[in-house]
């Protein structure tokens, strides 16, 4: 095998053969047990990163890391309103990574 296989099976970032591949299968990102209503949890999956929270219904959302508004970190934010809620002008996110609420929009 030569360098440029070696890269293409082993880089799993996005837009990589192997990490496209990889992101049409289920892969554990860490234990339910761990994954509280507390807060969120920022992670890094496959070179991407995410943020893991439980919403108050115990729905287990895994998004994109930021706000779309200001590109604040959701980590920093709260479980609050059926999602997460970005803790600079608190957009609501829900384990899907839809914003559901804009307030003063």
């Amino acid at each position: 095998m030569d360098w440029q296989e070696n890269e293409m099976l082993t880089r799993v970032g996005p837009g990589t053969p192997a990490g496209e591949t990889l992101r049409k299968y289920w892969i554990p990102v860490g234990f339910s047990k761990e994954i509280t209503s507390d807060e969120p949890r920022f992670v890094t999956w496959l070179g991407e990163d995410l943020v893991i929270f439980r919403d108050e219904f115990g729905r287990v959302g895994l998004i994109h890391p930021f706000c779309a508004h200001r590109n604040t970190s959701l980590e920093y934010g709260w479980i609050e309103g059926g999602g997460l809620r970005c803790c600079y002008h608190g957009w609501v996110y829900d384990i899907h990574g839809q914003c559901i609420e804009q307030p003063g929009e």
